[in-house]
């Protein structure tokens, strides 16, 4: 079971990174201004490349192992929650469409104009609910014991704490995206680098500043409504040691950015995430679903499923592994090249 744990968690974190990469450039393109705009979407599009038509592999694999592997987590969670999960995935579906056809869309006319709408409000949609299903999940208010609709399919997810979990992950995404774009810059014509590696540290500015609100709203509220999720986050020595490394590196990040060292921003975004990540996994296992009344915990050792289905899932794993990750770094490689040579 360890061994299909360890890549549920690799499956859940290569989605944050690079899925949530291609998320927050959508975000920032709602606020790409006047200037340049078309030179903007030809370097989200070269950016992009080497991920967007890969990167939900990763949800599809997280998927696969909670439907065999934990089935009984898996009912729990689509059930709660399927309203928002469905929000999700509707915007995914429009956020996809809308870049293929803006990508590779030989005429360009004015329904291009609306490709890069839908592109960009899909993107904060299905990232403020992908929030949100995070908040729920946090919360651990789940009972379907209830007769009741709203008890049982709203209530979980419809409260201040699930928005602004879905608030700090658009903002934090839109931050990490903006030091990739920083990067990226090198990659457009001189005349317009200058502008828009200026625009994306603006960008990442506002977004390191908002995450930041956020997050102190989010243990605000928790210490009001004093939410257990929070209480045991403060009382777990790994989870707040994630926390405070996270809350430095968004300080270094600023001053980087303040003295211009752009070439590392990028590292230092993933250290972040990949921080924020570990505390929330920190503060969840062996639960996923962790909450004060023991009847609405969903652990992961006591919703597994039969050690002879874990066997044949984890040589599955196993082999998927050793296929996948091989294509998929030669993937990357071939898509850099080739958005280095236009």
């Amino acid at each position: 079971m360890t061994f299909v744990l360890i890549v549920l968690f690799l499956s859940f974190w290569f989605y944050l990174i690079f899925a949530g990469a291609d998320f927050g450039a959508g975000i920032l393109e709602i606020f790409k201004g006047k200037k340049f705009q078309e030179e903007q979407e030809n370097l989200v599009n070269k950016a992009m490349g080497p991920v967007w038509e890969a990167n939900h592999i990763w949800l599809i694999l997280a998927i696969v192992i909670l439907f065999v592997g934990f089935p009984k987590i898996f009912k729990e969670i689509s059930i709660v929650l399927h309203i928002p999960i469905s929000a999700v995935l509707i915007g995914i579906v429009f956020r996809g469409s809308a870049f293929t056809f803006r990508h590779y869309d030989a005429i360009r006319d004015d329904s291009h104009i609306w490709y890069s709408r839908f592109f960009s409000w899909s993107s904060l949609w299905s990232t403020l609910w992908i929030g949100v299903i995070v908040g729920a999940i946090m919360e651990g208010e789940f009972s379907t014991s209830s007769t009741d609709f709203f008890d049982v399919y709203i209530a979980p997810w419809f409260n201040g704490f699930s928005l602004l979990v879905g608030i700090f992950l658009s903002a934090i995404l839109s931050y990490i995206t903006a030091t990739f774009m920083i990067a990226e810059a090198s990659l457009v014509k001189e005349e317009v680098k200058n502008y828009l590696e200026q625009l994306y540290k603006r960008r990442a500015q506002v977004s390191i500043a908002i995450s930041m609100l956020v997050g102190a709203l989010i243990i605000l509220y928790g210490q009001i409504y004093e939410l257990y999720a929070l209480k045991k986050f403060f009382s777990e020595t790994s989870s707040i040691l994630c926390f405070s490394a996270s809350s430095f590196l968004l300080l270094i990040q600023y001053y980087a950015i303040r003295k211009g060292w752009l070439h590392w921003l990028k590292y230092l975004g993933v250290a972040q995430i990949s921080l924020i990540f570990l505390g929330f996994v920190f503060n969840q296992f062996p639960y996923l679903v962790h909450s004060e009344l023991p009847q609405h915990a969903l652990s992961f050792y006591d919703s597994a499923a039969p050690e002879a289905v874990m066997d044949q899932l984890s040589l599955a794993l196993l082999i998927g592994t050793i296929i996948i990750f091989p294509p998929y770094i030669y993937l990357m490689k071939i898509f850099k090249e080739e958005a280095l040579k236009k």
